[in-house]
């Protein structure tokens, strides 16, 4: 309903703000962790022709161990508040489209508002735990990110549900 439109609103610029909180800061971090794989790639590429002299295409045996390296860097590096961004701007529009659609449904208005307010508990249960626990250092949020999960997946069922009764039922209008 328009609840949704106007949370989705808000919190999308929420999101907006928060972003280069999020993102700006590891730029950086980004940069410096793929210059040291860099480094480790070349000392293990010396390495490999070294201990590979006779073999035909030392590269091929190397190739392997390379991509498992950048892998495994780019696995220790990531931050876990950027799920969090990426999430809430999703939770945000996902707010507005709901508010949107609830207008336009033929269905209870005591349905329109639980399906309303089972969106909103859903972006602030999942993106907004994850911003608590990723910019803010609450890290006992994310213990609760699944309440936010299983809301906005119930949201989307009833969703289903209310679509295929209200968009043929004129008597609620």
């Amino acid at each position: 309903m328009n609840g949704n439109i106007v949370f989705g609103f808000f919190y999308l610029a929420a999101t907006a703000v928060l972003g280069p909180k999020l993102l700006v800061p590891n730029l950086g971090e980004g940069t410096k962790a793929f210059k040291e794989t860099a480094q480790v790639v070349g000392k293990v590429s010396e390495g490999v022709h070294a201990n590979f002299a006779g073999v035909e295409n030392p590269d091929k045996v190397m190739a392997p161990a390379i991509v498992s390296i950048f892998d495994a860097m780019k696995a220790s590096k990531k931050h876990p508040a950027v799920g969090g961004h990426a999430h809430g701007n999703l939770e945000a529009l996902l707010n507005i489209a709901v508010g949107i659609v609830l207008l336009n449904l033929a269905i209870s208005p005591v349905f329109k508002t639980v399906l309303s307010l089972i969106f909103i508990v859903g972006a602030l249960f999942h993106s907004g735990m994850l911003y608590l626990g990723g910019v803010f250092g609450m890290f006992w949020a994310y213990n609760y990110t699944f309440i936010g999960g299983l809301s906005i997946i119930a949201g989307l069922v009833l969703m289903g549900i209310a679509s295929l009764i209200g968009i043929k039922n004129e008597k609620w209008r």
